[in-house]
């Protein structure tokens, strides 16, 4: 997903189209993912005097483990950005979608990457999933009405009721 300056400057007229498919294997460690599917990337590319602008589309998807089950789900990528690539002296950390265009190549799979990794969730939930864990090891769960109903008492403590 590399492009000259010259090569886009022959479509000055209208922008250029591009579709392709990335891969990111060394993201399923760096992001604690169990896969990360191939990326899909379209969009296309306009060039105005010094600047590029790149319209792109990124889709794909995270397979993560369930924060409550622990079970995979799969989490959908959809990213829509507008990536400036720019020949003019700036300052790269105020502008937070400019990138510079190094040797007159503009490489837009560091940008895919980097929103790739900027856009996953902190944890994933199953929207079916229920909690399988209801009880423990001196614990359970209880819903409100098991809450209202007045506690058993414990038969070796029923005389002390009597002295309240």
């Amino acid at each position: 997903m590399k492009w000259s300056i010259n090569q886009l400057r022959k479509h000055q007229d209208a922008p250029l189209q591009f579709e392709n498919d990335v891969e990111f294997p060394h993201l399923i460690d760096n992001l604690q993912l169990i896969d990360l599917s191939p990326i899909h990337v379209e969009g296309s590319l306009t060039t105005k005097s010094k600047e590029v602008y790149a319209d792109i589309l990124i889709t794909g998807h995270y397979v993560m483990e369930d924060a409550r089950t622990l079970e995979p789900v799969e989490v959908p990528i959809h990213i829509e950005s507008m990536e400036v690539f720019d020949m003019n002296d700036f300052d790269l950390d105020e502008e937070l979608n400019r990138h510079e265009i190094i040797n007159g190549m503009i490489d837009l799979k560091p940008v895919v990457e980097e929103l790739v990794v900027l856009e996953k969730p902190v944890r994933a939930v199953k929207e079916d999933s229920e909690m399988s864990l209801t009880q423990g090891k001196g614990w359970e769960v209880v819903n409100e009405d098991q809450l209202q109903q007045k506690p058993a008492v414990d038969p070796r403590l029923a005389k002390l009721q009597d002295l309240l």
